[in-house]
């Protein structure tokens, strides 16, 4: 199983998608935006680059309405996500969130875009040396992500090691 299925396969066991909104922030050219539109009610693809949110209009004017109409891109700022107070599920955050400033900042106020009950879901590049993925100076530890986590008020942090071989995942909540 490749790590993009082995992702999307992981997401929908710890939060099935049907009915949720899921904000895909950092959704570049929207790998994981377009595997997550069958399954979620909706999809917010969530980009800083206007050429990516070009790119993911471009790409999403040839689905079928049926799905198309499920698809909202976003632009937005990198210190605010632009989201509405209580307007998605589940956030994901695949390979970007070692690339955010201020990211303890950013987190506290994006609990605020996810509803009651709902969560964030962080994927990225283990800290070891491997042939791919960002440079080893980059890189953070999962206990360095889930500190942040915890400072922005987030709980219920679980961390999954061993899913992806060259990716870690965390799942943290909101508190009720």
């Amino acid at each position: 199983m490749t790590a993009g299925r082995s992702l999307i396969v992981l997401l929908i066991s710890w939060d099935p998608s049907p009915g949720k909104t899921v904000a895909d922030i950092g959704a570049g050219t929207g790998y994981f935006t377009f595997r997550l539109l069958p399954k979620a009610q909706k999809v917010i693809a969530v980009e800083i680059d206007e050429r990516f949110i070009n790119y993911l209009n471009n790409r999403k004017s040839k689905y079928p309405d049926s799905l198309a109409n499920r698809l909202e891109t976003r632009l937005a700022d990198p210190e605010d996500p632009h989201l509405l107070s209580a307007e998605v599920d589940v956030v994901l955050v695949v390979n970007t969130y070692i690339y955010m400033s201020e990211r303890i900042h950013y987190f506290r106020n994006l609990k605020q875009c996810i509803r009651p009950g709902g969560h964030i879901v962080v994927v990225d590049f283990k800290k070891k040396t491997m042939k791919v993925g960002p440079p080893l100076e980059l890189r953070m530890a999962p206990n360095e992500v889930e500190a942040e986590l915890l400072s922005a008020g987030y709980t219920n942090i679980r961390v999954d090691h061993s899913t992806l071989e060259y990716q870690y995942m965390i799942r943290a909540e909101i508190p009720e």
